[in-house]
């Protein structure tokens, strides 16, 4: 699995896309995130990280680095901006969810393993799932990414499937020395 650092210098060089056997997930670019990130949070972006983000392409790959130096930049100056954004992110994402046959927030965590490999497609750890009941589930994360943002992106995609009341619990955290982040998730 990737190891990045909390902060590295911004580096906008492409990479080749990872490579993903089946091409029928969610069609989400790092380059895309970013873009996202630079209109969602424009006003929390230093000039650097603006004339760096200005550079990004929304269908190219990025060292996962830049999307780390950024979020942990942004949860330095303000924890809840990075569930905030991360929310902000997969909410917007709805229609491409409903092209994957997701219909209610039980699909989104059914398929959360699958939509991870998709996103990431590489070496980026997992995601684990359970339903513990009808509006409620655990998640396991083993990845290298800012778990708040990664917290805030499955509330985004919960709440697009009118989830009410998305509570996430993290219980257990890897930036603690867990093996895994937990989050505990309940809904209305």
């Amino acid at each position: 699995m990737h190891q990045f650092a909390a902060s590295a210098p911004l580096d906008a060089t492409e990479y080749p896309e990872p490579a993903q056997d089946d091409r029928s997930g969610i069609p989400l670019t790092q380059g895309l995130i970013m873009l996202l990130i630079s209109t969602t949070a424009a006003e929390h972006c230093t000039p650097e990280m603006m004339a760096t983000l200005k550079q990004i392409k929304p269908e190219a790959w990025y060292s996962g680095q830049l999307l780390e130096t950024v979020l942990n930049h942004f949860e330095e100056t303000n924890p809840d901006l990075v569930v905030d954004i991360g929310k902000n992110i997969y909410y917007t994402l709805e229609g491409q969810f409903r092209s994957m046959g997701l219909q209610a927030p039980q699909d989104v965590v059914n398929t959360l393993p699958v939509i991870w490999q998709h996103v990431t497609r590489g070496d980026s750890g997992e995601w684990r799932n359970e339903m513990t009941g009808p509006s409620s589930a655990r998640i396991e994360l083993q990845q290298p990414y800012n778990c708040r943002f990664e917290q805030g992106a499955l509330q985004g995609a919960l709440e697009c499937f009118d989830a009410d009341e998305v509570n996430i619990d993290h219980t257990q955290c890897m930036r603690d020395g867990a093996p895994f982040c937990v989050l505990e998730v309940k809904w209305q």
